[in-house]
Parts: structure tokens; sequence; C-alpha cells
């Protein structure tokens, strides 16, 4: 057992267990006890690499009847883990940062004692003080570092793994996760992912549960009691405040990865916009504000380039009410909505709420949203039609003796429809400056940050900062 056949003996079969080329460092040995300065593992299938520091176990003799090696009591001071479940051809490039370790394991030749040596392993338990994971994957990646792992075998083949601390960035969320705790089973080459708590934004919380296999993977997980002013750019920061919540499952195969889930915000409120400010004053009320949502949820789920969010529902209650769909393909807006209004909210504006809105559920009037365009410029047709309807409400306005007077004074009365919309203001104009420009930047930006908080949706909010400044 000290002799260097046996040290090659051992790699051969670890690497044979990992389906990957393994090496040992020089074995140093006290009694039954074991230490080598370093292992390394190179070109497995999903664990592409493995770096050992500072490995030490016990060896045990009484399972050489079974044909096994019983290793108890690992220690590892450092470890880390390179997984990558992209198909091999995509994983080629990982393979020249690797040259020079694989051309080491190469070297090896089988050793004499693997003739007639148990060749499987059973480790009892394994404990690392710290591990770095880069794992990379068709739905995104993941960077790990200083987790403090615990395995213990539970059964025969199968064991259970406790991972605390550590930070976690990944391109999932917006924000690094500092990880409690995690707790898993690995059982027939599948892990499953019983349980997983971590830290995310300033106090929110996400946890996670799930299965994986070789490419297969599904993941299960619910984020809560993150504020939405961490979601936004800075400058926003100020006007949009609440708690949102997701629940939400990522499904992956080796064909496609598809993502799901619902997202809730409670406690919501707008404030200091001048869309809101100048609704309030042509509406004859200061409750546009502040405007406090008494509902805000939809539904996502993205395959690929494209992502649906159904079931939009934005609500504020005795004032407006929002619910629709909208698709983004290739950051391509195609949405339907339905927009609803307390009677009475528009009636400073001619035509508003007899020509666009009309009586509807809810005891709501209702006028129909159409959003079309890209994130970066989006475009809706309510505002033409709300222009049109001033117009025309103008001219029925007008009575029979001022009828006449269209004979003498054309230009005036020509003039006159505009004039009243453009006492509508900025509302009506479309001036990209005024009250709908910041409007549709509430789409553009407001858009952005829903896809910051979906698993898998690049994370927009750096890029719009950068814009702003």
């Amino acid at each position: 057992m000290h002799s260097d056949d046996f040290r090659i003996f051992v790699s051969d079969t670890v690497g044979s267990a990992l389906s990957a080329d393994a090496h040992f460092e020089l074995f140093e040995w006290q009694g039954m006890d074991a230490r080598t300065d370093g292992f390394i593992s190179e070109n497995g299938q999903n664990v592409r690499a493995i770096k050992a520091d500072g490995v030490q176990a016990k060896i045990g003799l009484g399972g050489i009847s079974r044909g096994v090696w019983e290793v108890s009591d690992v220690r590892i001071n450092q470890l880390n883990l390179l997984i990558n479940t992209f198909p091999n051809e995509e994983g080629d490039a990982n393979k020249a940062d690797e040259d020079n370790a694989t051309a080491i394991l190469s070297s090896n030749e089988p050793g004499l004692l693997s003739g007639w040596l148990p060749d499987r392993v059973e480790f009892d338990s394994i404990e690392v003080a710290s591990a770095d994971i880069n794992l990379k994957t068709p739905a995104g990646g993941l960077r790990a570092r200083d987790l403090a792992v615990r395995i213990d075998s539970s059964s025969a083949g199968a064991y259970d793994i406790l991972v605390t601390g550590g930070l976690i960035d990944t391109n999932w969320f917006g924000s690094q996760l500092d990880l409690i705790s995690a707790r898993g089973k690995w059982r027939n080459e599948r892990i499953f992912l019983t349980e997983s708590k971590a830290k995310v934004y300033k106090r929110g919380r996400l946890s996670l549960n799930g299965e994986l296999e070789g490419d297969d993977f599904g993941i299960y997980g619910s984020l809560s009691d993150v504020r939405a002013e961490e979601l936004v750019p800075p400058n926003w920061q100020k006007s949009i405040m609440g708690n949102v919540n997701a629940k939400f499952k990522v499904l992956s195969d080796s064909k496609k990865t598809v993502l799901r889930g619902k997202v809730k915000l409670t406690d919501g409120v707008l404030t200091a916009l001048p869309i809101l400010d100048t609704i309030a004053a042509y509406s004859n009320t200061r409750r546009f504000r502040n405007l406090v949502l008494s509902e805000a949820t939809f539904k996502f789920w993205k395959e690929g380039e494209r992502l649906d969010i159904n079931d939009i529902v934005i609500a504020s209650e005795g004032l407006v009410r929002v619910v629709g769909n909208i698709t983004v393909d290739k950051e391509t807006l195609n949405g339907r909505f339905r927009v609803g209004i307390v009677p009475g909210t528009l009636s400073h504006i001619p035509g508003a709420e007899t020509k666009v809105f009309l009586r509807g559920d809810k005891g709501l009037l209702w006028a129909p949203l159409r959003i079309t365009g890209t994130l970066d410029n989006p475009k809706e047709d309510l505002t033409d039609r709300m222009i049109a309807a001033a117009g025309e409400r103008m001219f029925e306005l007008v009575p029979e003796t001022g009828k006449m007077a269209l004979k003498f004074a054309h230009k005036s009365a020509v003039e006159l429809p505009s004039k009243a919309v453009d006492a509508a203001g900025k509302i009506l104009e479309g001036d990209p400056e005024g009250a709908v420009g910041e409007g549709v930047d509430i789409i553009r930006k407001g858009a952005g940050s829903v896809l910051d908080l979906i698993p898998g949706v690049t994370p927009r909010k750096k890029h719009e900062a950068e814009e702003d400044e």
C-alpha cells in the first residue's frame, strides 16, 4: 500500500468511478492514515475537472473480501470543481485550459496491483473546508466560493450532502446569493436537492429544491421579501416601492430549457412620476400622485429567446385596473391589454369616457391597449385614439348655430379640436419629452425590471443604469 504502484492503482480506480482521468500526488502514510498534497481529475463527462488540495483519509481493509476499499474520515482543505452540462462538442473549449494537467494524467500507466486488488471504493464521510464550484448549463451558470461541504454515507450507493455558507454569483438573479444551507442526496448518479436556503438582495430569501441527472434537471424555487427598489435603476428607486415575491420552475434537458412561474408585488406604491402628477391634474384627484397598488401579479413562461408574460393584473382600488398579456421575442414586444378606469376619472378630457373608455365589468370604463415595438422603443395605440376621440367629441358639441359659423370662420373651427386636445396637455399630445414619453419609459424600464427577476434572463439593470448616466 505504501508503494507507488498503489498510488497509481488508486488514481485509476477513482478515475474509473468518475469516468475521467485522475491523478494523486505522492501519499504520506501513518499506519492506515494517508495524506496527499493534491488530487486532480480531468475530462469527465459532466464533472469536467476536480482539483483537491490537502487531502487526508483513513483506509480500511474490512471490505477487501467484498471487493471494495473502505475509505472514511476524508478531509479536504480546498476543493475546486468545474461542472459543464453542455454537450461535449460545446465543452471542447475547456480542454484548452486543461492541456498541462492532461499531459500529466496521460503519462500514468496501469500499476502492477490493478489485476487483483479491489477496484471499487466505499466512502463513509467526506468533509471539505472550502469548495469553489464553476457550473455551466444551457439554462445559465453560477460560480460559488468558500462553501463548507459535508457528505455522509446513508445506504448502499447513496450519500447525504450538506452545504453551508459561501457566496454564489449567477446570471439567474441580479444579486449575489449568500448561502445559508443546502441539503441533498446523491443516489444512482442522480442528485436530489431536498432543501436550500439563501439570502438574496438586502433582506430577501431564496428557497430551492429539485433534481439533477446528467443533462436533465428540474429546479423549483420561491423568492420572498425582495424590495422592488432593488430591481430598478437608481433613478427609479424613489418611484416604485413594495415587496416582490415569486415562485418558479426551471426544467431543462439536452434539447431545451423552460422557465415558468408567478410574480407578485405586495404593498406596492408608484410615486414621484411626472405622468402621475399630470393625470392627477387633469382628473382633479390627488390619488394619482401616490398610486397605491391593491393588486400586482403576472405569470411568465420562457423558452429560448421567447418570453410570455401572461395573466397580468395591475390595479389600484377605486382608480384604475390593467389586465392583459405580452410576449417578448428577441426584445420585440407584442402585447394586448385592457385598461379600466373609474367613471369620472377622465371626464375633463373630451370624448375619453364616451368614445374610448366604454362601460364594462367591475363597474369600470374599459379601453383596449396594444403594445408593440421593442423593449428600448415601445409603442402604444391608446394616445392616438384619445386624440381622435377628443376632436370628434368637440365637433359633436358645437351647436347648430355654431355650424353656421363654420362657413365664416372655418380656420378657427378646424383648430378647435386640436386646441381642446392641447388643453388636455401632454397626456394626449404624445410629446416624447412629456407625460406620454414618461409613460413609455415606464414600459421600457418596468419591463426591464421584470426581466431582472426571472431566472435565466440576462439582467438589464446595469445596462439601464449606464444609459441613464
